[in-house]
């Protein structure tokens, strides 16, 4: 019985099954191909370039950005808070903003390439609430529900 080195020697030499010159150069290129196929699916099914997840918290935008502040807004009651918020995350470069009626304190996460602090007051300042910085809009403050119209010589912590 032959050996299986000698069985292919005798097949490629064309004293078995002929095979013309052109085919061996196409079958070897369709097995190289092939396997190169099968070792890059296998590298990429296991991971080798694992893909880091981003995580979009404001927090994890501080961290990638290092831009958060907070200040003092005049306000009351839920209706405040939401009227407020919405007066800051209009702007464009604002991330998050998160009133706290307890504190009258605004955190804010927020892009000073986009927008400028000082714009962040002066958009809750128009909405009707009076800011560390920048004093409310009376016209506006007229028009807020009458739980929302806060004293306006509150005082509120600066930071």
């Amino acid at each position: 019985m032959r050996s299986i080195t000698a069985y292919l020697n005798v097949a490629f030499t064309k004293q078995i099954h002929p095979i013309k010159m052109k085919n061996k150069n196409t079958l070897l290129t369709v097995i190289i191909s092939s396997g190169l196929t099968v070792l890059l699916l296998w590298i990429f099914n296991n991971n080798s370039f694992p893909q880091q997840e981003v995580d979009p918290s404001p927090e994890n935008i501080v961290e990638l950005m290092g831009n958060q502040t907070s200040f003092g807004v005049k306000g009351n009651c839920g209706m405040c808070k939401k009227t407020i918020e919405t007066a800051a995350l209009s702007l464009d470069g604002v991330f998050s903003a998160e009133w706290s009626g307890k504190t009258k304190q605004i955190s804010i996460v927020y892009d000073p390439q986009v927008v400028e602090l000082l714009n962040i007051h002066k958009s809750i300042a128009n909405s009707g609430y009076g800011t560390e910085l920048v004093e409310y809009n009376m016209d506006n403050y007229d028009e807020l529900p009458l739980c929302c119209q806060y004293d306006p010589s509150m005082i509120i912590k600066s930071n």
